[in-house]
């Protein structure tokens, strides 16, 4: 399954929110109708979530502000469990700041294979990419927050 580039989900985001049909929508962008379908499920599922989710009304005296806990210090390297990915081998190093940027805005490695050689004219093997974004994403995983409460909080 191909994935939109962010430019062409924004878009195709937009013009459902201004309600154009997706015969519209592809003539307008030329993308295919089925993929604008799935995109449409996924605007809605949005929508319907957000519009399900419990919000604080504005002004209420009850509303209580929380600040987040400091974050936590970065764990203890353990270096003999970790194995370390030689990225000056890689045919993607020369690529780095931009994939790092695709990465963290959650592209999956073979949308980031097709851009590379769209944009770039990359010729190694999209292996060499998806070996390279998994070595970014082991080395920044997510930040995990252990919540602690006393009995009865």
């Amino acid at each position: 399954m191909n994935v939109l580039k962010p430019h062409l989900q924004s878009t195709v985001f937009t013009l459902l929110e201004r309600n154009k049909s997706q015969r519209q929508i592809q003539r307008l962008t030329g993308i295919d109708r089925k993929t604008i379908r799935r995109y449409q499920a996924i605007f809605e599922s949005e929508k319907s979530a957000s519009a399900n989710s419990p919000t604080v009304t504005t002004g209420s005296e009850t509303a209580v502000t929380q600040t987040p806990p400091p974050p936590r210090p970065p764990a203890t390297d353990d270096s003999s469990k970790t194995t370390t990915f030689n990225f000056a081998r890689s045919a993607s190093e020369p690529h780095r700041d931009w994939i790092e940027q695709q990465v963290r805005l959650r592209r999956n490695a073979q949308a980031i294979y097709q851009d590379l050689v769209d944009q770039f004219g990359f010729s190694a093997s999209y292996e060499s990419v998806k070996r390279f974004v998994r070595a970014l994403r082991y080395i920044d995983p997510e930040q995990f927050d252990r919540l602690e409460f006393a009995p009865g909080e």
